[in-house]
């Protein structure tokens, strides 16, 4: 199952349990009501256990049916859809709408500066043993590259550390911590950015076709954002939960032709240079 098509994401990101997406517990969670957290901007424990619950659901599904082919189940090309019709869409979801009140600072707003968190995973067997330390020659920054919507090679990802957690990618690696991917020790960093840095915010799909249509860079019939004239103009770009939800794996028109799907799949910030004044070791994770 995918969610390639618009209308699926409704029922997939809010009916848990449906194809087997869910514990028995996230599923009776996410069945019990559109406005049962109405309340947990109180932050009450019992409040903050269900905000987790809610991200794990989260992280698990889009993981599970994200469609990163070109072709939908039926073998037709997936055509592009409006960014406004994908926001719309996603505006009426129960679990994006909870995470929007419960966890505002990784569903929609702004960049929470003091709260930035950058994983160290470990070697893989048969390759080169990994650096586990932090340091400003970690961040490649972009130059040439072939185009993308989520570089890998370049950058530094850091997630965004709520409700005593050290942020989706964090949970993530909880989730699959048996996976030969994502091997441990995972050395956890907490990072504090400079003054005055600049962010670049995507809260929904028309925000990230914006950016896309305003750094363009294209090949064959698809549309990219340029990273590189991106990191002229700001130090980051940072995705929210809410964007992910509207955004994955979906093709979208644009004033400068078809926007290729990204797929970046949990909240996260890409920074495109060195811009911290701070960095520690917080974690080992064997």
């Amino acid at each position: 199952m995918t969610w390639a098509k618009l209308s699926e994401r409704i029922p997939l990101l809010d009916d848990g349990g449906q194809g087997g997406f869910a514990s028995a517990a996230v599923s009776s969670h996410l069945r019990s009501g559109a406005d049962s957290q109405s309340s947990c901007g109180l932050r009450t424990a019992h409040a903050e256990d269900l905000a987790i619950t809610d991200l794990t659901y989260f992280i698990d599904v889009v993981d599970k049916i994200t469609n990163v082919a070109s072709m939908s189940e039926d073998g037709t090309p997936i055509p592009p859809v409006s960014a406004a019709d994908a926001d719309i869409t996603i505006g009426k979801s129960r679990l994006v709408n909870r995470l929007c009140e419960s966890v505002p600072e990784i569903a929609v707003e702004d960049l929470l500066l003091g709260s930035q968190y950058w994983i160290a995973k470990g070697g893989i067997s048969g390759l080169p043993p990994t650096d586990p330390v932090l340091h400003g020659e970690k961040l490649v920054e972009p130059a040439e590259m072939v185009p993308a919507t989520k570089p890998f090679g370049v950058g530094l990802f850091t997630s965004t550390g709520v409700l005593g957690t050290q942020g989706m990618w964090r949970i993530y690696l909880d989730l699959n911590r048996d996976s030969t991917l994502h091997p441990r020790p995972w050395h956890v960093w907490s990072v504090v950015p400079r003054p005055g840095v600049v962010v670049r915010e995507i809260t929904s799909a028309t925000e990230w076709v914006e950016l896309v249509e305003s750094y363009p860079v294209s090949t064959g019939e698809l549309t990219y954002p340029d990273w590189s004239r991106i990191a002229e103009d700001v130090d980051a770009v940072h995705m929210t939960a809410r964007a992910v939800a509207a955004t994955q794996g979906l093709y979208f028109e644009s004033r400068r032709g078809i926007v290729a799907p990204t797929y970046w799949g949990l909240e996260s910030t890409l920074w495109l240079r060195w811009s911290f004044s701070d960095q520690s070791l917080v974690e080992v994770v064997d």
